[in-house]
């Protein structure tokens, strides 16, 4: 269980992350929205201990990760906004290079870049290809492949469909879901709407670094639509 108490970050007297309190459990996946500026890179960065909160607390299964940061690196796959491969290099040797990167033994990497194809719907023609020559959903969905390599139990993604056709990003979409079905813990940042209500068990809406609105989706969405409740909590942030 990943839990966060009070967590705050300022850059040049800003509040970026404003006393952010929540909670994800193992089987649950955390839909996170808001305007851009709202403070969700930031929260999703002191999550994966890329940067660290000026005060508050980051636990995950009562340890603390900002003090202790191993606790969660070995246990955590992080996918940024941001394509984080090696385009002159083939999808296979992103695999190997990234596996033997998260600490995968040798003599398991091989099985488990089959298992991790398998989740993304890769095959092994698109593997052999260099990444260069990979549409954008094909670089999305190999994104996400090489932080599955260490079979973490907490996922992070930060806009994983962003640019990517409506195809690609249904493949996606149902590579997220199978995490999430297979009772990993997992945090998704979009903005687009209907993703977060289809996937999402539980929502949380960002504004101006607060957190407007957190709850089941089922509780969330029982009197309005995903479109009001956005409409409702994020209108303070700027687009």
């Amino acid at each position: 269980m990943l839990e966060i108490k009070d967590l705050k970050k300022t850059y040049k007297g800003r509040a970026a992350v404003d006393g952010v309190s929540l909670r994800v459990e193992r089987g649950q996946l955390l839909g996170v929205i808001g305007r851009n500026g709202a403070g969700k890179s930031t929260l999703m960065s002191m999550i994966a201990t890329l940067i660290k909160p000026d005060s508050g607390s980051i636990t995950w299964d009562g340890e603390d990760i900002v003090a202790h940061p191993a606790v969660i690196r070995a246990k955590l796959g992080f996918v940024p906004q941001d394509i984080a491969l090696y385009e002159q290099l083939s999808g296979l040797d992103n695999m190997r290079f990234w596996g033997k990167s998260s600490g995968v033994p040798g003599g398991e990497l091989k099985e488990r870049i089959r298992k991790v194809c398998e989740d993304i719907n890769f095959d092994g023609e698109m593997l052999k290809k260099k990444v260069v020559n990979y549409s954008g959903g094909m670089k999305r969905r190999l994104n996400i492949g090489v932080a599955l390599l260490h079979d973490p139990e907490l996922i992070v993604l930060d806009e994983p469909t962003a640019g990517i056709d409506i195809d690609s990003g249904r493949m996606v979409q149902n590579a997220i879901a199978g995490l999430r079905d297979k009772g990993k813990a997992v945090i998704y940042v979009g903005h687009y709407l209907d993703e977060i209500k289809e996937l999402a068990t539980h929502i949380c809406i960002m504004d101006e670094g607060k957190i407007a609105a957190f709850g089941t989706r089922e509780e969330l969405l029982a009197t309005e639509t995903i479109e009001d409740l956005y409409k409702r909590c994020a209108g303070s942030g700027k687009d």
